[in-house]
């Protein structure tokens, strides 16, 4: 994975992150520090610190961390994996070491996430929002068009993890003859069945990316196998340029676009 890019990190910038990260440093720091005694019961003269336990329960996240950055679309949606399992190891650890401290640990992981929910992509993008039937009858009326449509739903976080990879591919590949489009499935769930994507939350195919070309589709990540299981696949902007062969694909709609107009000169 690169590093993150300057936009990257301002959109980093939000109450979101910053709260988000207080809970995932919330034990490490507190069980560290002179607050532990403040926070958590002690008897006699137990000290109070990190035990072997708990340490190694901390070094199993950093090994969950390492092993989900490997398969995180970007550093955001990396940063994201590590909020999530940081707060699901700061709730055992708070329980286990104080059960107040635990519940309030708990409600205060559950007024974040209400009060500062995970901020959606709205940087700039060339993409075409498809409703109902608009998308099969863009594909039918013009065939000379190659478009790559994302299927996707309002509710998968793994959609919205994409969006910024999607909108930044439709800024580096948009031509007059080869566009980026988007289609609800969660809402047009007909157009999902017309074009066979599944929107189950246990199908793993959302979001789904497909490329068509004359009207038909030629490529689409992930991949369903024989048994109707969704191949895992990374969409990082590397991973979709080579899956959807974008480059070649763009040289072969300039070299159409630069033909069409030395025949009409």
């Amino acid at each position: 994975m690169l590093l993150p890019r300057l936009d990257e990190v301002r959109r980093a910038l939000t109450a979101f992150h910053f709260f988000n990260t207080l809970l995932a440093l919330a034990f490490p720091v507190i069980r560290s520090t002179f607050l532990c005694d403040y926070v958590f019961a002690t008897e006699g003269n137990e000290q109070c610190e990190i035990d072997s336990r708990e340490r190694e329960i901390l070094m199993f996240l950093l090994i969950i961390l390492a092993w989900k950055g490997r398969k995180a679309t970007n550093w955001m949606h990396y940063v994201n994996n590590i909020f999530l399992f940081s707060k699901i190891a700061g709730m055992f650890l708070f329980i286990r070491a104080d059960i107040l401290a635990g519940i309030i640990y708990i409600l205060a992981c559950l007024i974040i996430t209400v009060v500062f929910p995970e901020p959606v992509y709205n940087g700039p993008e060339q993409v075409t929002y498809f409703q109902g039937e608009q998308l099969y009858e863009e594909l039918t009326k013009n065939r000379n068009t190659i478009w790559i449509i994302q299927f996707f739903t309002t509710w998968s976080p793994e959609c919205r993890h994409v969006s910024p990879v999607f909108a930044e591919l439709s800024q580096k590949f948009t031509l007059p003859n080869m566009k980026f489009g988007k289609l609800d499935i969660g809402r047009w769930a007909k157009e999902g069945e017309r074009f066979r994507v599944n929107a189950h939350p246990m199908s793993r195919q959302l979001p789904t990316i497909c490329v068509f070309k004359d009207a038909k589709e030629i490529s689409r990540r992930p991949l369903v196998n024989d048994s109707r299981r969704a191949v895992p696949f990374v969409f990082s902007e590397e991973n979709c340029i080579l899956a959807f062969d974008l480059v070649n694909l763009l040289n072969e709609q300039k070299q159409k676009k630069a033909g069409k107009a030395s025949k009409e000169d």
